[in-house]
């Protein structure tokens, strides 16, 4: 059997850079963090922020993505699944890898 490479990106969708405002809420203890969503794909983004989950954790991100010219963008909803948590900046930022479980209409 092959060794994986566990620093190898298995994601087979594309991911586009965002660079947009997240609020990542836990429903399971009603904490709200804030960050920054650095990428998005179809089944998933990543999120840089002073939250430190734990792995399998459910929540809850909501992403203010950018409009198009004058029109506002609908901010966009989603229930996702922690699949990653790196240290980003020592003791103050973390970079968080989720799953898209679902979306909000």
């Amino acid at each position: 059997m092959a060794e994986v490479d566990p620093r190898r990106d298995r994601r087979v969708t594309r991911r586009v850079k965002m660079g947009c405002k997240a609020k990542i809420r836990v429903p399971a203890s009603g904490e709200t963090f804030y960050g920054e969503c650095v990428d998005l794909s179809v089944d998933g983004l990543a999120v840089r922020s002073n939250f430190v989950p734990c792995f399998g954790e459910r929540v809850d991100v909501v992403l203010m993505v950018p409009g198009i010219g004058a029109q506002a963008a609908r901010p966009l909803m989603l229930h996702a699944e922690v699949r990653r948590c790196n240290e980003w900046v020592p003791g103050y930022l973390y970079d968080i890898g989720l799953r898209i479980v679902s979306r909000e209409p």
